[in-house]
């Protein structure tokens, strides 16, 4: 590592190894409920949850050390508040994608709203402007995305979307052809 790099953060990589221990030790102690052993069971070692087991037994194992070899080490080199500070911003940032999580579920539920096309146009230029391209160059370009994505989903590939709710406000023809192309 080059003296221009970031060092980890204790703290931070303290908090990571917790959660990764939290995790493996529930699929650990989750697994035996939801494996059942098959008819062919021939004995202990060709059970379904074997493998999967002795994995997720190792990765609690190997982040118990390691969470252990953080406590020893934060208990002889106390953080500095400098170090807490950085903590604590660094894992604000892991919230980051939570937003565009948001975003994806917003355009999934306007889906079946305003359809496919309106859904996308929708969505890729919310994205556009969210992330700072607000030239009409841009703009032009998102929704010419949304509308290639739309031909090639809807009439190359012929994926089938259910009507959006929005296409009950047209007549009969209109929602038909609404239906079939956007």
């Amino acid at each position: 590592m080059t003296n221009d790099e970031d060092k980890a953060n204790r703290l931070e990589s303290m908090a990571l190894t917790v959660l990764f221990f939290a995790i493996s030790l529930a699929l650990l102690l989750a697994l035996f409920a939801v494996t059942r052993p098959g008819q062919a069971s021939g004995g202990w070692w060709t059970r379904p949850a074997l493998a999967p087991g002795v994995a997720l037994g190792l990765l609690v194992l190997a982040n118990l050390v390691t969470l252990a070899r953080s406590a020893v080490d934060l208990r002889r080199r106390p953080a500095t508040t400098a170090e807490r500070a950085e903590a604590r911003a660094r894992m604000l940032g892991w919230l980051r994608p939570l937003e565009f999580l948001a975003y994806f579920a917003g355009y999934i539920w306007a889906l079946g709203l305003v359809g496919y096309f309106a859904a996308t146009l929708l969505f890729l230029l919310g994205l556009m402007l969210r992330v700072g391209l607000r030239s009409p160059r841009w703009l032009l370009a998102g929704a010419l995305t949304a509308l290639a994505l739309t031909a090639v989903f809807r009439m190359g590939l012929g994926v089938w979307m259910p009507p959006a709710m929005a296409y009950d406000l047209f007549p009969a023809a209109i929602r038909t052809a609404l239906t079939r192309w956007f």
